[in-house]
């Protein structure tokens, strides 16, 4: 994606994981709810891991 940095795929990749957890939390169905619960782990460890990337470059020049 060029133009984006990780630190804006950090920040959308989080609001779309917090969002799958509002909705599950809304009363979704059971199937439902372990999907969204589901989703929403998965997003947030991909976060976690351009959250990590970032940091572990945070002494070189910020890459987009």
């Amino acid at each position: 994606m060029p133009g984006v940095s990780d630190i804006a795929v950090y920040q959308k990749l989080t609001a779309i994981a917090d969002e799958l957890e509002q909705m599950a939390a809304e009363g979704a169905t059971l199937v439902g709810d372990a999907a969204l619960t589901t989703a929403a782990r998965t997003v947030r460890g991909m976060a976690s891991a351009v959250y990590g990337h970032i940091m572990n470059n945070a002494d070189e020049t910020p890459d987009s």
